[in-house]
């Protein structure tokens, strides 16, 4: 179906694309458009799943206005997804079960389960995983192209027309970066609730650091060659895979993106991602994978062999080649969550990421647990702000 001022405001012409009439898109001629066509349309044409396995229940769809293409997901309640495309798996099954397991302390683990289990089936029963999720790659962290205020608008208020019945959410909404999408958002009453932590790096500043060039002094001494990705095998891509995994799954939590072999062959042979490798003796043992948008870069694949010592220093060395990248390209690094403590002694600046949550179409049912996860939201915040994590 094709969609076009559906509410009859006036605003640019807006259109929806499904996996039926998406071959009627012509993509536009720009950076950004030729990147959605070769990321986001074997997805629509295939199936989600067959590159991020931990995509359950979820359609893929396109938003046009005037030269912008924006990617929305559209998903139902399933226990195993990852968090970018549900709010359960977000606060719930990853922010809330899994992440006490890093306290350490049994006690106070087991008081936030006696708490969260209510709250868990509350949040079921009132469908929180009912959402339209607006500029959604399924990534981590999802970099806004050149949209302005008009075209926000516009796109909001046809996506309620399209889903009357779903809560609108902008993911990876900050004020670094897209002050001007958090605004546009906010004069149109979305409220801003809290997603994570985020670090930006300016390269040209972490250079002048003492760290860095501590960096430099190990990546000489431990021998390491640093490969193109495009020029990896699939056997090599399967071990960089598994690299991956062994980090953003295996020690941080299966609600992370599931990448498949097919996500990465389509990495390497459409240029989604711009890949290094970290070779050492006939052996990869770290990769990096970044894309650029809108003058930033940022990391979706990030891994490296844990098993080895720390004394290896392979965060600090694929860090280190993340920001020789933004240095040579003059981009901003957005570095993600995380490790804050190691970001800010290499520069890093840390802002609170968002969710803009749009929810005052709907009954006041379903807009209670939104306001739950706000008012924790807002009781989090000035928390996040003291604390380097």
């Amino acid at each position: 179906m094709e969609f076009s001022n559906p509410s009859g405001a006036m605003h640019p012409a807006v259109k929806l694309f499904t996996r039926e009439n998406v071959h009627t898109l012509a993509f536009p001629k720009t950076a950004d458009g030729e990147y959605a066509r070769r990321y986001l349309l074997p997805m629509m044409l295939g199936d989600p799943q067959t590159y991020i396995q931990n995509v359950h229940r979820t359609q893929l769809m396109l938003v046009k206005v005037d030269d912008v293409i924006i990617p929305i997901t559209i998903s139902d309640f399933h226990p195993d997804n990852t968090y970018t495309v549900s709010p359960y798996s977000h606060y719930v099954s990853y922010g809330g079960f899994e992440e006490v397991k890093h306290l350490n302390n049994p006690p106070v683990e087991a008081l936030i389960k006696l708490v969260m289990n209510p709250v868990a089936w509350y949040f079921r029963r009132a469908e929180l995983d009912k959402v339209v999720y607006v500029n959604n790659y399924l990534l981590s962290t999802n970099l806004y192209p050149s949209v302005n205020s008009e075209q926000l608008s516009a796109v909001g208020e046809a996506l309620i027309g399209w889903f009357p019945d779903r809560v609108i959410v902008f993911r990876s909404v900050d004020q670094r970066k897209n002050p001007h999408v958090y605004q546009a958002l906010e004069a149109n009453g979305y409220e801003m609730v809290l997603s994570r932590q985020v670090w930006y790096m300016e390269p040209g500043e972490a250079v002048r650091t003492r760290q860095y060039k501590e960096d430099m002094r190990v990546l000489r001494g431990h021998g390491y060659e640093v490969m193109d990705g495009k020029d990896l095998s699939d056997e090599e891509l399967a071990r960089a895979l598994h690299l991956y995994n062994l980090l953003y799954l295996e020690k941080y939590s299966y609600y992370n993106p599931q990448f498949t072999l097919e996500f990465m062959k389509l990495a390497r042979d459409e240029g989604i991602l711009h890949m290094r490798v970290l070779k050492r003796d006939g052996r990869i043992d770290a990769v990096m994978g970044f894309f650029i948008r809108n003058g930033v870069m940022t990391q979706p694949l990030f891994g490296y062999d844990t098993a080895l010592p720390l004394e290896a220093g392979l965060y600090r060395l694929l860090t280190l080649i993340t920001l020789q990248e933004g240095l040579q390209r003059n981009l901003l690094v957005h570095a993600s969550g995380g490790v804050g403590k190691f970001k800010k002694v290499r520069g890093g600046k840390s802002v609170i990421e968002y969710n803009a949550v749009f929810t005052k179409h709907l009954p006041v049912r379903r807009q209670r647990p939104w306001k739950l996860i706000k008012l924790i939201s807002d009781y989090a915040i000035p928390y996040f702000r003291k604390m380097d994590f």
